[in-house]
């Protein structure tokens, strides 16, 4: 990050920047970020999952699903969404319009099926 912004970027561009982080990093992570905004004038954009910490830091957020934006707004727009997508990703909901599940054979039958005989 230091390097990064040693060059006087106008644009700060973060690629999951939480990942594997324990939640007071993860917190101070966020903060970070908002303070050198703050600070520097600039803007960030922050790829990433921990939609918890989204609402912390985050003036707009955008919502990616099947390879399209399917909402946009501020953090508390994206929870307040009805749509059912926005609602189930924010929410960490495992059933929904998204499946969690891929197809696959039931367990049972698979491991039954590869026995010898």
């Amino acid at each position: 990050m230091a390097r990064a912004l040693a060059l006087d970027p106008d644009l700060m561009l973060y690629d999951e920047p939480f990942a594997g982080l324990d939640p007071i990093s993860l917190a101070a992570g966020g903060r970070l970020i908002k303070q050198i905004n703050r600070v520097l004038g600039i803007t960030s954009v922050v790829i990433t999952h921990d939609v918890a910490v989204v609402e912390d830091f985050a003036d707009h957020a955008c919502l990616i699903a099947g390879g399209r934006m399917v909402a946009s707004g501020t953090p508390k727009d994206l929870y307040a969404s009805e749509d059912p997508i926005v609602h189930q990703f924010m929410e960490g909901l495992p059933d929904g319009p998204v499946p969690f599940h891929y197809p696959a054979a039931d367990l049972a039958d698979d491991m039954i099926g590869k026995r010898s005989r």
